[in-house]
C-alpha cells in the first residue's frame, strides 16, 4: 500500500483530537494491544517532549491509523550474524521500534509493511546517524507477521534468558503452593544423619519437586517439547537458581523460528519476543 494517501506528523499536542479515538485491538480483547493503545494516548507526547523516543503518527481524514515509536539502541550480543570484520566489536548501533501499532480498521492492508519499509529507508539514508540493524520486541501475538519476512531474526539469547525467568518464577511459585500443602513425591533419600547428606536429600527433594512442575510446563509450551529442553536447580552460596538447559543451541534454532511463524503458537508466557534485521541489507532487498 503506497502511504502517499496518509498524512505523517511528529506527535505533537496539536494532533492530540485526532488519536483519541485511535484502537489496534481488534475483534479480540488483548492486553497487549491496549497497552500499545494507552501508550499512544497517554504517555507518547510526554515521550517525545524529554527525548525517550519519537511518535510520529498517521492521518486519514484527520485521524489517526498507526503509529509508530523509534529511539536508539545497540545490541550486545557476540552471537549475533555479523560480516567477520566487525566481529570485534563489543556492540552494534541499533535502531530500536519501541512500539509499532495499526488501527484495527487497517490490519490487513498493507500499511504496517509500507511503513516499515519507509522506517528502514530513512534509516539507511540518514547522513549523520548510523545504525546498522533495527532492533525491536514483539508481543507474541504479532512475532509471525514479522517473521514472515526472512530478513527478520530471533535474538536467540535474549530470548532463552527471557524463558528461563519466566520459568522460574512459575516453577518457584507453583513450588510454594507445594510447600504449603505437603504435596508428596517420591525420591530416594541417604539415611546419614551428616549434614552433608541432609542438605543433599534436601536438595533431591526440590530438584524432584522442579523438574514434576517443568513437565506440566512443557506440556503447556510445546516449544519447550519439541527442543528437549530441561530445567537444572543450582545451588550457588546457599540460593537456588533455576536454568533452562538445551535450549538455545544451533540444532534448534530452525524449530524455535518456524514455531514462531505459526500464529496459533503463542507462549504461555508474559514476555515479549527480541528481533532484529540488517537495515541495509533490509534496504537493499525493497530498494535495491
Amino acid at each position: 500500500m503506497p502511504l502517499k494517501k496518509f498524512e505523517k506528523h511528529l506527535l505533537s499536542e496539536k494532533w492530540q483530537e485526532s488519536i483519541k479515538d485511535f484502537d489496534c485491538v481488534g475483534s479480540k480483547d488483548n492486553s497487549n494491544f491496549e497497552k500499545l493503545n494507552d501508550f499512544l494516548k497517554n504517555e507518547a507526547l510526554r515521550y517525545n517532549q524529554e527525548n525517550y523516543s519519537r511518535t510520529n503518527i498517521y492521518l486519514e481524514n484527520g485521524t489517526c491509523v498507526a503509529y509508530y515509536s523509534l529511539a536508539m539502541n545497540a545490541i550486545k550480543d557476540p552471537r549475533i550474524n555479523i560480516e567477520d570484520e566487525y566481529k570485534s566489536l563489543k556492540s552494534y548501533p541499533a535502531l530500536f521500534l519501541t512500539r509499532f501499532a495499526i488501527d484495527k480498521r487497517y490490519h490487513k492492508s498493507g500499511i504496517g509493511k509500507a511503513i516499515l519499509n519507509e522506517i528502514i529507508k530513512h534509516a539507511y539514508e540518514n547522513k549523520e546517524i548510523a545504525s546498522k540493524f533495527l532492533f525491536l520486541d514483539a508481543y507474541p501475538e504479532s512475532i509471525s507477521w514479522y517473521l514472515g519476512n526472512p530478513l527478520f531474526t530471533i535474538l536467540y539469547s535474549d530470548m532463552a534468558e527471557r524463558i528461563e525467568k519466566c520459568c522460574e518464577a512459575r516453577i518457584i511459585k507453583e513450588l510454594n503452593v507445594r510447600l504449603k500443602k505437603g504435596y508428596e513425591l517420591e525420591y530416594e533419600l541417604n539415611n546419614e544423619a551428616e549434614i552433608d547428606s541432609l542438605k543433599k536429600n534436601c536438595e533431591n527433594i526440590l530438584n524432584a519437586h522442579v523438574s514434576n512442575i517443568f513437565k506440566g510446563l512443557a506440556c503447556e509450551n510445546s516449544l519447550l517439547e519439541n527442543c528437549r529442553s530441561r530445567i537444572k536447580l543450582n545451588f550457588e552460596n546457599n540460593r537456588p537458581q533455576i536454568k533452562l538447559e538445551n535450549f538455545n543451541t544451533r540444532q534448534n534454532l530452525s524449530t524455535i523460528r518456524d514455531w514462531f511463524k505459526e500464529k496459533n503458537n503463542v507462549l504461555n508466557f508474559d514476555i515479549t519476543i527480541p528481533l532484529y534485521l540488517d537495515i541495509n541489507k533490509y534496504y537493499k532487498a525493497i530498494y535495491g
